[in-house]
């Protein structure tokens, strides 16, 4: 519940420092090094570990800039930080232009066949309906007696 409103609120406040740091606290809590990495990152209490599985679980420079959705003015971050950001942005760059996926999307093959179920429907209709006719004429017959 923390998790969601907090993320929540730093949908609005991307660049709340404060914010960032006790989304990474509950992440740290919850035994969730990479998001701990990722939401502490800019901040000052964020810890090594942290920082490694989340480099580790985003290798590429430009997905975890993209990761950090920030957004606003680097002079108001502490100054670990600020030098964080500043040779994330310099790794990106130098790492070439962003990757790009390339390709179509085909939606998956049917695996399976839908005859059965919609036999086993149909059968199970008939029957009910059978039933209700029946039913309606015990009904019938018990008033016209």
């Amino acid at each position: 519940m923390a998790i969601q409103r907090l993320r929540t609120l730093l949908a609005t406040l991307s660049d709340d420092v404060e914010v960032r740091s006790l989304l990474a606290a509950v992440y740290r809590q919850t035994g969730n090094p990479v998001e701990a990495g990722r939401w502490g990152f800019l901040t000052a209490d964020v810890r090594a570990s942290e920082l490694t599985a989340f480099a580790k679980a985003n290798p590429d420079p430009w997905q975890r800039l993209r990761l950090l959705q920030f957004n606003g003015d680097p002079t108001g971050l502490p100054e670990e930080a600020t030098e964080r950001l500043v040779q994330l942005a310099d790794e990106a760059q130098q790492s070439g232009p962003p990757t790009q996926w390339v390709g179509t999307y085909r939606a998956p093959t049917k695996t399976r066949s839908a005859t059965w179920p919609c036999l086993f429907t149909a059968v199970v209709l008939v029957m009910v309906t059978a039933l209700a006719g029946i039913g309606v004429l015990r009904i019938i017959a018990w008033l016209v007696d």
